[in-house]
């Protein structure tokens, strides 16, 4: 199971940043559906394990900052557009919402993989909902979402996004 990424576009481009994150998320998505095949050929070996590992941890730290970058960036950012459509205005609060529940479902997954790691307990992955409800959060994101808001980003409004990114992973890491 093949983890290795390519190379994040930079804290200038946040959206492009944003959209390097849901390629992960995808493709984080993809290899768990492979997770039960996986498990019923070969059992929990090594491969499984460094791929729940990476996952958890994957989730675990870049899931949470990406959830806050949208929250507390570029979707207030959007709401203050007056060009932003009164029609997305609704759903993109609900992307808020729907950080919570797909939150909610990781720490079911979370569980079961950490279970699985150490073998301690095998049971069925709860695999759902947290799949299917990434993958539709994403496609309303990158479907209407980030492409107007590529439109209404000016650079100078881009690069503060992107600065504030830059300090929210400082404080995160700085333990703050």
């Amino acid at each position: 199971m093949d983890l290795m990424d390519t190379p994040a576009p930079s804290f200038d481009d946040p959206v492009g940043l944003l959209l390097a994150c849901h390629r992960r998320i995808e493709k984080h998505c993809d290899i768990l559906e492979r997770f039960p095949e996986h498990l019923e050929r070969y059992g929990v070996d090594s491969e499984l394990r460094t791929a729940a590992a990476r996952i958890l941890r994957y989730f675990d730290l870049a899931g949470p900052a990406h959830h806050a970058d949208e929250e507390f960036g570029l979707f207030p950012w959007l709401l203050a557009q007056p060009d932003f459509p009164g029609a997305l205005r609704a759903p993109l609060r609900n992307l808020t919402d729907q950080h919570r529940q797909l939150e909610a479902a990781w720490q079911n997954l979370a569980e079961d993989l950490r279970d699985l790691i150490s073998a301690e307990k095998l049971r069925t992955l709860r695999l759902e909902p947290f799949i299917t409800m990434n993958r539709a959060h994403i496609a309303l994101e990158d479907g209407e979402i980030f492409p107007l808001a590529r439109q209404l980003l000016n650079p100078k409004s881009a690069k503060t996004l992107g600065a504030a990114m830059t300090l929210r992973r400082r404080a995160e890491d700085n333990g703050a």
